[in-house]
């Protein structure tokens, strides 16, 4: 049969385990402060998406809202205003102009949103710019009409 440990050890262990309770405790708390603190002060901790539903056409983005897209592990943050139609877009072009020039319109789903993506930086504006340096006699827009999980049966009310 075993003896228990002396009175002093005892003491000595619970002292301890008081110790390590209070420090696992203390981390515990720094880390929820800590959370807390960033959630409050940092807009990119949370993706935000104002949405609105636009019957016959589906759900987009509230007009000339600011979108915050991060990922889960914080590899990206990025922040992109909605145009006046509710995509993640420039203004689309005058009419006009549209009408006079050679209009690319880039319809899809999340790779041509691209949330992820600045603006300046999406292929549209991309395939825009590559037009005007290559044939610049052509007057060539170009927009995105997309949005995250849709279908090609649902992009279609998009262009329309």
């Amino acid at each position: 049969m075993a003896t228990p440990p002396p009175r002093k050890a005892r003491a000595v262990l619970r002292v301890a385990g008081v110790n390590a309770a209070l420090i696992l405790g203390g981390l515990a708390l720094v880390a929820v402060a800590g959370e807390a603190w960033l959630r409050l002060t940092d807009p990119l901790v949370v993706n935000f998406f104002p949405e609105r539903f636009v019957p016959g056409v589906g759900l987009l983005y509230e007009p000339h809202a600011e979108v915050r897209a991060r990922s889960r592990h914080g590899e990206f943050a990025a922040v992109s205003r909605a145009n006046s139609l509710g995509f993640l877009d420039r203004e689309p072009p005058d009419p006009a102009r549209a009408a006079a020039s050679c209009h690319v319109a880039v319809i899809g789903d999340s790779f041509v949103e691209a949330r992820e993506v600045a603006i300046a930086d999406k292929v549209h504006v991309r395939l825009e710019a590559l037009a005007a340096a290559v044939l610049p006699e052509l007057d060539v827009t170009a927009s995105a009409w997309a949005r995250v999980q849709t279908g090609q049966a649902s992009q279609l009310p998009f262009y329309d």
